[in-house]
């Protein structure tokens, strides 16, 4: 994790930085982009302008290759840039065919400004302002933007279509922000927005009175068997062997870089013997989840839930604590969004599996030791880092082996989502 505060005072041995993403999705609930959220000081109170210049740098150099290594090209990665870095040449380090340049709203629009993001969106980049509200004052970035983020929390259904007609007149692309709930999703598609970003798309309808499918069922079997400690390896192994696709994955992860192997496996007995007790469950698992519904909207959890699953195993090795066993961690953040992945309520859900009752009471979000942890992640998730960097200092944990950590939660989901040939 880079600090401006020591960078001037003593050389880093090493540089980390935390890189967040949250999906962009289409009409389609599809996903057409990720804002990337990073931060690269753990001890800054307050996001100033050279703080923010170093984090965007930071994210430009290592952050963005981090983020989008092994993801789909043909999205787009919205970036947020600060005022100096929009008026030299910075933005022209990122490819334009990804790159989506976010104008902050408090960017000031002097005419100095105003050339710089001409030259931008002549160079071929796509711009785009954030937290719009209607506020008065940005006639001239409107004029240039491509797309224009209205944070649409709170606001009020009238003053929506009063903000959103207004924009009409520029021919911009319009994006929702802060979609939290179904009955905002609708009318902001009915007011001609295209693009939509919010917790909506990771909190599912409550299905109250549905039947869970069949093949959920026997899923459900499966996590059920595996989320106990007494799992039978053989039996597991039967399964395995019966299915040529989970074979041909997991011959696969254990051939990868993942480990360093002087020969390769040929067979699933030996790849379960190699694994061990414990990552045997928790591959398995991992391929559980990743198998769900194939929908945007799920496969985004799906890779939320193996990162956040990896993550906090890995902290919880770090932390070694016998309260919180890393391999209860790597369930909490597995299971952390199975509600979207099936479409279930969480409560409905964890009736059918056997868990620690702390780890239970986080995942319906109610006061429990865990629920700290759950909230470690999130708050990654959204940029929250303020919070991120209290929770590591209260535990004593270092925030260059937690970034670094995190950086390699995202590298082995990516490993084990190609396994299975998605994103």
């Amino acid at each position: 994790m880079i600090d401006p505060a020591q960078q001037t005072q003593e050389p880093r041995a090493s540089k980390a930085i935390f890189v967040a993403r949250q999906p962009i999705f289409d009409v389609k609930e599809k996903v057409w982009a990720y804002e990337l959220l990073f931060r690269s000081s753990g001890h800054a109170k307050t996001a100033d302008v050279a703080e923010d210049d170093l984090a965007t740098a930071s994210v430009i150099a290592d952050g963005f290759a981090l983020a989008f290594s092994g993801m789909d090209k043909s999205r787009k990665a919205f970036i947020n840039f600060p005022q100096r870095l929009l008026l030299d040449d910075t933005v022209y380090a990122l490819p334009r065919e990804i790159c989506v340049v976010e104008v902050l709203e408090t960017i000031i629009p002097t005419p100095e400004m105003l050339t710089s993001l001409n030259n931008i969106k002549k160079h071929g980049y796509i711009l785009a302002l954030d937290d719009y509200v209607g506020q008065p004052g940005y006639e001239e970035i409107l004029r240039l933007a491509d797309i224009v983020k209205v944070d649409v929390l709170g606001m009020e259904p009238e003053r929506l279509r009063q903000v959103s007609a207004s924009l009409g007149k520029y021919g911009c692309r319009l994006l929702a922000e802060k979609v939290e709930d179904r009955a905002t999703y609708e009318l902001t598609k009915q007011l001609g927005f295209t693009l939509f970003q919010g917790f909506f798309f990771s909190r599912p309808e409550t299905m109250t009175g549905s039947k869970v499918p069949t093949p959920v069922l026997a899923k459900m079997r499966l996590l059920r068997a595996l989320a106990g400690d007494d799992f039978d390896v053989r039996e597991l192994a039967k399964i395995i062997s019966t299915d040529p696709s989970v074979s041909y994955r997991l011959l696969n992860f254990i051939n990868s870089a993942a480990f360093s192997l002087r020969a390769d496996i040929k067979s699933i007995n030996q790849a379960l013997t190699l694994l061990g007790r414990v990552q045997i469950k928790q591959w398995f698992l991992a391929v559980i989840i990743s198998d769900f519904d194939s929908s945007a909207k799920v496969q985004e959890a799906a890779y939320t839930s193996l990162q956040r699953a990896r993550y906090l195993e890995s902290m919880g090795k770090l932390y070694k604590s016998a309260q919180f066993p890393s391999d209860t961690l790597f369930l909490l953040g597995l299971f952390s969004k199975l509600d979207v992945l099936l479409a279930q309520p969480m409560d409905k859900l964890l009736q059918n599996i056997p868990l620690d009752k702390n780890v239970e009471a986080a995942l319906l979000s109610k006061p429990s030791p865990y629920w700290t942890w759950l909230s470690l992640v999130e708050d990654i998730e959204i940029g929250n880092w303020e919070d991120v960097f209290q929770f590591l200092e209260a535990r004593e944990l270092d925030q260059e082996s937690s970034a670094s950590n995190y950086a390699e939660a995202i590298t082995w989901t990516q490993t084990l989502l190609r396994m299975k040939g998605g994103s």
